[in-house]
């Protein structure tokens, strides 16, 4: 059964249930004032009747025989009580003109269990009738009488009310019920629209949240959900965004590995087929010991950048390094590769004495990045410009150019402007997103300009 059933029901048999006692207690008051109102009335006729019937007995010198005083007592009492009275004398029945039978052995016994009363009077039923009986008498005389009231009209009263009362309480609920009605469904609405916000959420739809319009309890939970909600969509990003680091890593670490292997594999390649000096050897061999150092320093610095390696220190170490040193570092590497295609790369420095702040390992891989995107893009025989001065670093080709429609795009992760050339170089499309992060690390932004057919030109540029 559900919630708003459940409220419902119970508040409305709440209702009625105390409305049953209100009313029955109501009832009862009524009865017992109405009784003793009746009681104290009638007794203070009842009094009176008597007093003037046994004083008039009293003051009448009684002679002649029994019968003939018995006689002149019916008389007297029929004159003050008429039909409403019984006279009895040493218990037996003298004049009785009510339509009722009474017992007054009976009566005697149950009045005296009532002495403690101021009145003394007995509600007594005779058939559908119910009487109010009042006895006395006087023991030296030798008469008692009973007095009666017909009370049968309170109880039907009461009867009546009873009866109206219930057809108003059921009016009454009904009404109360229907603003019971609404109003727990305005209350059980939000509650409502919470279950189906959940069950968006646990479907998947993170960003539902509940309009916040109450003040109440409700709106505190309603406030409390969203704020779980929140933190749920939060932690679902944050796991998300943990996946597609990693994912970008070993993106990264594959796309990273593949120049300097490559160099490496080609200077393993010329040390095993051609017979070299001892300098050109040495001069190889320290390449490839180079190139390795700087893949294992590489690998950890990927790791950091994708948030994914904590060691409780950064390795990333920015320090004050000579543009020209790591300029000619990345044209040596460059060296065999742009003779393949005869390219002709050409350095330029605004000075020999320009420094930047930066991590060595982290910038020689954003300008090997950088160069290796313009040497695919270049055609033989191309053009490829290295500039660099204090407050930016620019690599510029002639090459193929990147359609206005891919500028955009170029720095997302994995997007590859020519698929299908992309692929035959072997490329997955991480350079410039790599780029893009190792600029914001060194506080820089990544600039690509580009017209297609005529070339492309990247800026690392140091924001002020």
């Amino acid at each position: 059964m559900r919630l708003f059933t459940k409220i419902f029901l119970q508040v409305g048999m709440a209702f009625l249930l105390l409305s049953q006692l209100v009313f029955g207690y109501l009832l009862f008051q009524y009865k017992k004032q109405s009784i003793e109102s009746v009681e104290k009335y009638e007794n203070s006729i009842f009094q009176n009747m008597e007093q003037q019937f046994l004083g008039r007995m009293r003051s009448k010198e009684m002679s002649g025989t029994k019968e003939y005083q018995d006689i002149w007592a019916v008389t007297a009492f029929r004159q003050y009580f008429r039909s409403r009275g019984v006279l009895y004398r040493d218990q037996e029945e003298l004049f009785n003109a009510t339509p009722f039978i009474f017992e007054l052995r009976e009566i005697k016994e149950q009045l005296k269990e009532k002495e403690d009363y101021a009145v003394k009077s007995l509600v007594l039923q005779s058939g559908e009738k119910t009487l109010m009986v009042f006895c006395s008498g006087d023991t030296n005389l030798g008469y008692q009488m009973i007095y009666y009231k017909d009370i049968t009209y309170i109880f039907r009263k009461i009867e009546t009310l009873f009866l109206n009362g219930v057809l108003f309480m059921f009016l009454a609920l009904l009404v109360i019920g229907g603003i019971l009605f609404l109003g727990l469904y305005r209350t059980m609405k939000p509650l409502e629209e919470l279950k189906k916000a959940a069950a968006s959420i646990a479907e998947g739809a993170y960003h539902i949240r509940i309009p916040l319009g109450r003040k109440d309890e409700i709106g505190e939970l309603a406030a409390s959900f969203n704020q779980m909600a929140e933190k749920v969509e939060e932690h679902i990003k944050a796991l998300s965004d943990t996946n597609e680091a990693q994912r970008r890593l070993l993106g990264s670490l594959a796309h990273e590995l593949k120049t300097p292997m490559t160099a490496i594999i080609g200077y393993a390649d010329t040390l095993l087929t051609v017979r070299l000096s001892d300098i050109r050897r040495e001069q190889a061999l320290n390449y490839i010991g180079d190139e390795c150092r700087r893949l294992s320093r590489l690998a950890v610095k990927m790791l950091e950048l994708a948030g994914l390696y904590e060691t409780g220190e950064t390795t990333v170490k920015k320090k004050k390094e000579k543009l020209c040193d790591l300029f000619e570092r990345v044209k040596k590497i460059m060296d065999g590769r742009l003779r393949e295609k005869g390219i002709q790369l050409t350095v330029r420095l605004s000075s020999e004495d320009v420094t930047w702040e930066m991590d060595e390992d982290l910038m020689m891989s954003l300008l090997m990045n950088l160069l290796d995107n313009a040497w695919k893009a270049s055609k033989e025989g191309g053009k490829i410009l290295l500039n660099g001065d204090q407050h930016t670093i620019i690599v510029e080709d002639d090459g193929m150019g990147i359609p206005s429609d891919d500028l955009p795009r170029v720095k997302e992760a994995f997007y590859m402007v020519d698929k299908s050339r992309a692929k035959s170089a072997g490329s997955v499309g991480l350079g410039l997103s790599i780029c893009q992060q190792i600029a914001e690390l060194h506080g820089a932004e990544l600039i690509v300009e580009s017209e297609e057919g005529k070339g492309t030109r990247v800026t690392v540029s140091m924001v002020e």
